[in-house]
């Protein structure tokens, strides 16, 4: 078979992050009284472009059979768990065709995570604690958030396998087929031969200037 051109599709990527937390920065009666956490950076979980479209994939083919079967408060629920779904068109839609039913109603009782910690902060301040020794495992952890009068032992449990659990926190990728275009075989081998493969272990460093952080870096590891 002769490859005679290439076609391009644009897509979109969200991959949750985990704050780190500032060196010697934990103060539990700060962020007892201003919620406020220093922090040095975010992390994310090492994710591959095809977990992720399938992960994506999956909960919008979720959604859709709960509205078909006129759930619709499903469709919030898609977009309280990652608000990035609104870029896809049959969300979009969905939202303002049941918008104008009205009958895009929130399911009734608790709000889903309505916490003052997110679960990624929680994962954050957990991984800070084991790793400057303050808290040999993620239980003593919870335990020393409890006897800080930080969080409540079960809360910060809950929370930080919550985190790790469910699917709003999981990356997801979102591809746009309406704007597929093609390219020349010329374009596309010299796109394929500017992109770099990076081996596991091996880093991609960018460096740049924000104007409220300063000097920043991403850091890309291949895994």
């Amino acid at each position: 078979m002769t490859i005679k051109g290439y076609e391009i599709t644009p897509f979109r990527a969200v991959v949750p992050d985990i704050p780190e937390v500032a060196t010697n920065s934990l103060d539990p009666q700060r962020i007892k009284a201003t919620q406020e956490i220093s922090i040095t950076g975010l992390r994310t979980e090492a994710t591959t472009l095809h977990s992720a479209g399938e992960q994506a994939a999956e909960m919008l083919a979720d959604c859709g059979r709960r509205v078909s079967r006129r759930e619709y408060h499903a469709l919030i629920e898609l977009l309280d768990a990652n608000p990035a779904f609104i870029a896809d068109r049959w969300v979009r839609e969905t939202y303002v065709d049941l918008a104008k039913r009205r009958v895009l109603t929130r399911r009734r009782g608790r709000i889903e995570g309505k916490r003052r910690f997110h679960p990624l902060v929680v994962a954050g301040l957990v991984e800070h604690l084991i790793a400057t020794g303050q808290a040999a495992t993620p239980e003593r952890a919870f335990w020393f958030l409890h006897e800080q009068d930080v969080l409540k032992y079960e809360t910060a449990r809950d929370l930080y396998y919550r985190g790790r659990r469910q699917d709003r926190f999981r990356s997801i990728l979102l591809e746009f087929p309406d704007l597929t275009r093609r390219i020349s075989l010329e374009e596309g081998n010299a796109l394929l031969r500017s992109a770099r493969v990076l081996r596991p272990g091996e880093e991609m460093i960018y460096r740049g200037h924000h104007p409220v952080l300063g000097e920043t870096e991403l850091v890309i590891r291949g895994s």
